[in-house]
């Protein structure tokens, strides 16, 4: 961007350009603003003369951000982050007191092994807050750019205008009902038939990773959604599946089945917990973040940030 182009540029118009490169829409984008469709077209064309590129461009009944718009995102938040913590100081936050909604989005892995645990806590020290539970979206930053949600729990990727500590760490285990046989060997593991978990996928597909130029040996037969409709499928059929231990041994106290370790060295499922940079010091996330922590039956793991 030219120097001379900062003279028309102020932070209202680069709030449009953030809100513009998140919804790939002028309607969109005005009706999160409360601004008109004309408005909104105005800003946008403001915006093109300051940064001279057409910025999102119309591709059938889509427009789509150009690459000097998709570089601009990840700085824009962070300038936008800090610029809100400027114009909103933090005020006091009383957890006992406030009437909050905060909104998770995470799979059913955070339900089964931690959900139950944070929302006690908080129960016990916040009565007056609410929390809503959403699956991710296919890219759930977005979530957290537009302020749809508060924390995402899930892989340890993520935009730098993030910020995430790790939460969970835990081995992989094989998983069949029970009274069938467990795989004792790579080989036994290959001869039968899998069920996969999109959430797997989700997470960069260490299976795959870990099984290498064999991976095109493993037979897939099912891919399931959630992690909850994956044992229901292992505890009625004859299908394998690779899950994270703890879900395996809470579903195993009420469902027939069995699991033994991965007969293969493959590297521990790791969820972190992800935030917008710009509410790291706001006080109400702070506590959340703490309360989440806190809620760990031994702690997060070692690599887990301070933040």
């Amino acid at each position: 961007m030219r120097k001379t182009n900062l003279s028309a540029l102020d932070l209202n118009l680069l709030v449009a350009l953030e809100v513009l490169l998140d919804e790939s829409s002028v309607g969109r984008a005005g009706k999160r603003l409360g601004r008109s469709q004309p408005a909104m077209s105005r800003a946008l064309s403001r915006l093109r003369v300051v940064f001279d590129d057409p910025l999102l461009v119309q591709e059938g009944r889509s427009m789509v951000p150009t690459a000097r718009a998709r570089s601009l995102r990840d700085p824009l938040k962070r300038l936008l982050g800090d610029a809100s913590q400027l114009v909103h100081p933090p005020r006091p936050f009383e957890p006992a007191k406030e009437r909050r909604h905060f909104q998770l989005l995470t799979s059913d892995y955070v339900h089964v092994v931690l959900l139950g645990r944070i929302l006690d806590m908080l129960a016990a020290e916040a009565p007056q807050m609410t929390f809503s539970v959403t699956r991710p979206t296919s890219d759930p930053a977005e979530s957290l750019a537009a302020g749809r949600a508060d924390l995402f729990f899930g892989p340890p990727s993520f935009p730098d205008w993030c910020e995430g500590a790790a939460l969970i760490r835990d081995p992989w285990v094989c998983v069949r009902r029970a009274g069938l046989p467990l795989p004792k060997s790579m080989g036994d593991y290959l001869k039968l038939d899998h069920l996969d978990v999109e959430v797997e996928r989700r997470f960069g597909s260490p299976i795959a990773r870990a099984l290498g130029r064999r991976a095109q040996e493993r037979r897939s037969r099912l891919l399931v959604e959630d992690l909850a409709g994956a044992l229901f499928v292992v505890a009625t059929s004859s299908l394998l599946g690779t899950l994270p231990k703890p879900i395996a041994e809470s579903a195993a106290e009420v469902m027939p089945i069995t699991h033994a370790a991965v007969p293969f060295r493959l590297a521990p499922s790791e969820v972190w917990m992800i935030w917008a940079r710009r509410a790291t010091n706001e006080p109400g996330h702070v506590w959340l973040r703490d309360a989440v922590r806190r809620a760990l039956p031994d702690g997060p793991p070692r690599s887990a940030s301070s933040a």
